[in-house]
């Protein structure tokens, strides 16, 4: 991301949360960037549409710091906590902007919109679903997407004090007292043997889904750094690209690839997209 554009939709997510998106104008913040009108649409095509940048940069920021959560290599509890710590802190620091979306329903009724919502919903169930079954193991399996669900309903209840309320909570005990009465619920539904609400069909339809989404976007930041590339670096991403294609991709070949990429940190970002899909710990 240019540092420009970075620069503009900050400056829009200070005002929306301020003002509201219906009062601000592309000129409030064209003038809080310090930039022209004229200037700004080189950028942005609309308000709706920076609108939709300002919803994916809030989410793409909360997902880089729990990745980096994520590097310090601890073991599946201590790391779930640590990411649930971590992402509860992060949307305290932006509740104004998640109260201005909530009170002026400022998600417009578009197609772009309604398919980014649904990729951030799918990523954090699956997130969710994933980091359960590195620390409770196969004995949860059969209730995986219920218990996932009632984590994820906790959390958002705890939010609403949170956001609405503005509690000051200690984010780290909140975190590890969640996982405590996941404990409770994975425990009382191994002895109960009650069937599960959530069908596996549900982990079927949810992960093509984000297969699918996730794949292609990976392949599309490839094609674009391969215009800006030649020699080796070029036909890293080539091999990358290859293996991404295959219904089988390799792991070790991928991990291989992605430690070339080192030597041009522009291609940091698209690294560390490239490892947290496929789960690989860069070297």
């Amino acid at each position: 991301m240019k540092e420009k554009e970075k620069r503009i939709i900050e400056a829009a997510m200070s005002l929306f949360a301020k003002k509201g998106v219906t009062s601000t104008s592309i000129q409030d913040i064209a003038n809080e960037c310090g930039i022209s009108k004229g200037a700004f649409y080189l950028y942005f095509k609309s308000k709706e549409a920076l609108l939709l940048e300002t919803f994916k940069y809030h989410f793409e920021l909360i997902h880089s710091k729990m990745e980096a959560v994520r590097q310090r290599d601890l073991e599946p509890r201590a790391l779930l906590i640590a990411q649930l710590s971590c992402q509860l802190s992060e949307i305290n620091k932006h509740k104004d902007f998640i109260i201005m979306q909530m009170r002026e329903n400022a998600i417009p009724n578009n197609p772009s919109m309604a398919a980014f919502i649904q990729k951030m919903n799918a990523d954090s169930n699956l997130f969710v679903k994933n980091a359960l079954l590195a620390i409770y193991g196969e004995s949860i399996e059969e209730y995986i997407w219920d218990i996932s669900t009632i984590l994820q309903g906790m959390i958002h209840s705890y939010l609403k004090f949170i956001i609405f309320e503005k509690a000051e909570l200690d984010f780290d005990e909140l975190a590890a007292f969640l996982l405590n009465r996941v404990d409770d619920v994975a425990s009382g539904l191994k002895v109960s043997k009650e069937k599960p609400i959530l069908s596996s069909e549900r982990e079927k339809n949810l992960f093509s889904f984000c297969t699918a989404i996730h794949r292609d976007e990976l392949l599309a930041k490839i094609e674009q750094s391969k215009q800006q590339l030649s020699g080796d670096l070029l036909v890293t991403l080539e091999v990358l690209e290859a293996e991404i294609k295959e219904d089988s991709p390799r792991t070790a070949v991928i991990q291989g690839m992605l430690a070339n990429l080192n030597q041009d940190p522009a291609l940091a970002e698209l690294q560390k997209s490239i490892a947290a899909y496929y789960q690989i710990k860069l070297l």
